[in-house]
């Protein structure tokens, strides 16, 4: 059987087996290989190494846009320096993400600007990347999809989104005060989670001490945190708001009272 043959026969089956990323690759591999002389293990390697790689890229993309993650931020992209306050062993920690499989939460708090959204998306990317199914709302988005399911009577549909994440991010909470009903909606929603153990990274720019401004019921507040609070790790972030330090640094004018910086 010649080279040509067994050549078309390589590519059909990588074709049948639905590996494109090495049929794409085959071509310029082979003559690499052929060039600098490479042994048939090495090529097969190298072959099979750029379709897995493809594949994990594939696969954390599609994760991404499913999770509802609004940026791709990493944990080696944020600026420890400038928040000196913020424990990076602790971050380090976290990241082995033995967190998600101890059914733990992470509560991020702090002033605005200072972090706390580029810490969650990078702990929930790290998840996504270790095959973890990663769901992110803001607290607003969270309570506008409550009030149009419950008006459309899919409630369970929203229910069983929240549920089914591995890890669950509640981004901004703090920003704005919950009416009775929104409020007992998310002690449902973390009250299940916490029940199922199933991991929630929580960001807020209130202290503990300041949850009643935000519940209309300071004992369903108190509930909240105690669900929260019996299994988690909290970061506490002190500092200036990295676009507050930019805005120093480069002479621009101070923020009026009515601007508002959002994480």
């Amino acid at each position: 059987m010649s080279e040509t043959v067994h050549y078309q026969r390589v590519k059909e089956h990588l074709g049948t087996l639905k590996l494109h990323a090495a049929l794409n690759e085959l071509d310029p591999l082979l003559e690499t290989g052929a060039r600098e002389e490479r042994s048939i293990t090495l090529f097969l390697d190298e072959l099979l190494t750029r379709e897995v790689t493809h594949r994990f890229e594939r696969r954390v993309a599609a994760n991404m846009r499913l999770s509802g993650i609004p940026v791709r931020k990493t944990l080696s992209d944020f600026d420890f320096e400038a928040q000196p306050s913020i424990p990076k062993r602790a971050i380090d920690e976290l990241s082995t993400l033995r967190f998600v499989n101890n059914g733990q939460n992470v509560l991020i708090l702090g002033p605005t600007g200072v972090g706390k959204t580029h810490l969650a998306i990078g702990l929930a990317f790290k998840a996504i990347e270790q095959g973890h199914r990663v769901y992110f709302l803001t607290l607003h988005d969270l309570i506008n999809k409550f009030r149009m399911a419950k008006e459309r009577n899919k409630l369970h549909y929203l229910h069983s989104s929240i549920l089914r994440a591995d890890v669950f991010v509640l981004d901004e909470v703090g920003f704005q005060a919950l009416e009775r009903d929104d409020a007992a909606f998310l002690f449902e929603v973390i009250n299940k989670r916490y029940v199922a153990s199933k991991s929630t990274i929580l960001t807020s720019n209130k202290s503990y001490g300041q949850w009643h401004e935000i519940f209309p019921d300071p004992i369903l507040a108190v509930a909240l945190l105690d669900r929260l609070l019996h299994h988690a790790a909290t970061i506490n972030i002190q500092g200036d708001s990295y676009r507050l330090k930019h805005r120093k640094q480069t002479g621009l004018p101070q923020l009026m009272p009515q601007e508002v910086i959002m994480d």
